[in-house]
């Protein structure tokens, strides 16, 4: 978790959230993660609108759920379906063979963010810290 991300465009945004994600791994094993993602986006935009991106990837270069995410700022090239810039960013990676984990993840993220009042307490987090309380507060709901 990262407040502010720093990168200033939306591939090293996702760089940043899988370096994030898999902390010490090689270089070798980052590109192929960030293909991963990279292969999902060209599909069809994470930029789900509401300030909120959810990039996703599912490869066995990781071998368990691997989540990052953090505050975006400064990245124009992010941009939702409804003309809004991304200002938070969640990565999800899983295993080829979690599939259920993957969707429910992903639909975790999606309630959480649907909650103006949560959308609004992440975008105002100025610290990790504070980011997490908010998601632990949502899901304690």
């Amino acid at each position: 978790m990262r407040v502010p991300l720093g990168s200033h465009s939306k591939a090293g945004l996702l760089r940043e959230l899988v370096e994030l994600a898999v902390g010490t791994a090689d270089e070798n094993t980052v590109r192929g993660i960030l293909d991963a993602v990279e292969d999902r986006e060209a599909q069809v935009s994470t930029a789900l609108g509401g300030g909120l991106a959810v990039p996703h990837g599912r490869t066995d270069l990781v071998a368990e759920v691997r989540l990052s995410a953090g505050l975006v700022r400064g990245v124009p090239d992010y941009v939702g379906l409804d003309g809004s810039p991304v200002r938070v960013a969640f990565l999800v990676l899983t295993p080829m063979a979690a599939s259920n984990q993957h969707v429910k993840l992903l639909s975790r993220i999606a309630r959480l963010m649907h909650d103006p009042a949560s959308r609004d307490a992440l975008f105002a987090s100025a610290s990790p810290d504070d980011f997490m309380r908010v998601i632990h507060s949502a899901e304690a709901a």
